[in-house]
């Protein structure tokens, strides 16, 4: 008897029925690719800065607190040396190199908004747990509450010199 013309039907069955087949559509297409899009250069500088206990760094990915900038800095001059805007999608942060596209998720309520990494923040604000800072427009899409601050997932996505528009 033929072994193998029942062993192959019964193996395709069993892959079309598999519940991995549904998921595939769900992996994370950030820990497949092998650039780094983490600023190691300067987590290295300001290591010692760094609050362990509130924040974690993995591939591409960055768990800590997020702020956002104050209306009053509108206009002043950024790390890549365009102006500030409070209405663009645009963010601060030491961990992740300039212009780079981040998707920022606050862990609360699972909103998230696309921005580009256009500045670095002040080092001490790593000390306080501080990931990144969002500019006014991305903050709302984010639903901060009074108190201006939430705890937040940051992933990179890519490179890139234009705003996302969201």
């Amino acid at each position: 008897m033929n072994m193998r013309k029942y062993i192959i039907p019964i193996f395709v069955t069993f892959l079309m029925a598999s519940p991995i087949i549904g998921l595939a559509q769900d992996i994370n297409t950030n820990n497949l690719t092998t650039i780094n899009y983490i600023d190691s250069a300067l987590i290295k500088k300001h290591y010692k800065k760094i609050d362990t206990s509130r924040i974690t760094i993995e591939f591409n990915r960055v768990t800590g607190i997020a702020s956002f900038y104050s209306k009053t800095l509108d206009g002043t001059l950024t790390s890549t040396g365009e102006r500030y805007r409070n209405i663009k999608y645009t963010a601060a942060s030491n961990f992740f190199k300039l212009n780079t596209l981040v998707r920022v998720t606050n862990l609360k309520n699972g909103k998230s908004v696309l921005v580009r990494i256009n500045d670095h923040m002040h080092p001490n604000m790593m000390r306080k747990g501080r990931v990144v800072d969002l500019s006014q427009v991305a903050a709302k899409k984010l639903l901060f509450k009074s108190h201006g601050i939430v705890r937040v997932n940051v992933e990179a996505l890519g490179y890139s010199k234009m705003n996302p528009t969201n």
